[in-house]
C-alpha cells in the first residue's frame, strides 16, 4: 500500500481534480489503516512486551507517537490542497504532500522492521505459540469491517502464492465455510489469472495426491 501510493503520487498532478481526488483518497487510506495499525499494537502487543521489557514498551510508544505526528501532518497537508483555488498553490500543496508521504512511508518502513526484528523476539521468547495465537485472534476480532476487507487485499497483493495457499487451508479447516469463500473470493479478485491458477494448484496440492 505505501508503495503504491508513493507511485500515484509521483504520478499525479496535482492542478487536475480528477487525479488529485484519486491520490487524495490514497493517501488518507493509508494514514488511517496506520493508524489503526499502530493503535492495535498500542491496545494489544505493547501491553504484553511492557510486562516483561517495559523499556523496549515505552520506546516503541514514543515512536507511535512520532508516526501519529507524521499522519497528522498527512491530513493537514490534504486539507490545505483541497482548500485551495489558484494552480500554482495547489500544485505546491501537492509537492507538500509527496515529500510528507515519503517521510511517513520511510518512517514506517523502518519501524515495522524494527517489529519484525524486535518485537517479535520478544514476544517468541516469552510467550508460546498458543498465547500469541490468542492475541493474533483478538487483534483480528477488533478489526473494522471496511479495515480488514482494505487491509485483507493488500496482503493477498503481497504475498507468495505459496503464502497465500497456506492462509488459505488454514482458513479452510479453522474458520467456518463462509469466512473461507470470503477469502477465497478476495483472493480470485486480487490475484491475476496466472497468479490464482498457480495458488489454486499449491492449494489443492495435498488433496491430489491424497
Amino acid at each position: 500500500m505505501l508503495y503504491d501510493t508513493a507511485l500515484t503520487l509521483q504520478q499525479t498532478h496535482f492542478d487536475d481534480p480528477g487525479q488529485a481526488d484519486v491520490t487524495a483518497k490514497k493517501v488518507r487510506t493509508a494514514v488511517d489503516i496506520f493508524e489503526s495499525h499502530t493503535a492495535h499494537e498500542d491496545h494489544f502487543i505493547l501491553p504484553a512486551i511492557q510486562q516483561y521489557e517495559p523499556s523496549l514498551a515505552d520506546l516503541f510508544a514514543m515512536e507511535h507517537i512520532k508516526n501519529h505526528s507524521l499522519s497528522e501532518k498527512l491530513a493537514d497537508l490534504l486539507v490545505v490542497h483541497n482548500h485551495a483555488v489558484k494552480p500554482k498553490v495547489k500544485i505546491e500543496a501537492g509537492q507538500a504532500i509527496s515529500q510528507a508521504f515519503q517521510e511517513f512511508m520511510v518512517y514506517n518502513l523502518e519501524h515495522m522492521s524494527k517489529e519484525e526484528t524486535v518485537l517479535n523476539e520478544i514476544l517468541w521468547r516469552y510467550y508460546s505459540d498458543a498465547e500469541i495465537e490468542s492475541i493474533s485472534k483478538r487483534i483480528v476480532r477488533s478489526l473494522r469491517h471496511d479495515e480488514e476487507t482494505v487491509t485483507t487485499a493488500w496482503m493477498m497483493r503481497g504475498l507468495s502464492n505459496k503464502e497465500i495457499s497456506n492462509w488459505l487451508k488454514t482458513v479452510e479447516t479453522t474458520a467456518p465455510a463462509p469466512v473461507f469463500t470470503q477469502l477465497f473470493s478476495i483472493a480470485e479478485k486480487e490475484l491475476s489469472h496466472d497468479r490464482f491458477r498457480q495458488v489454486l494448484e499449491i492449494f489443492t496440492e495435498g488433496t491430489m495426491v491424497a
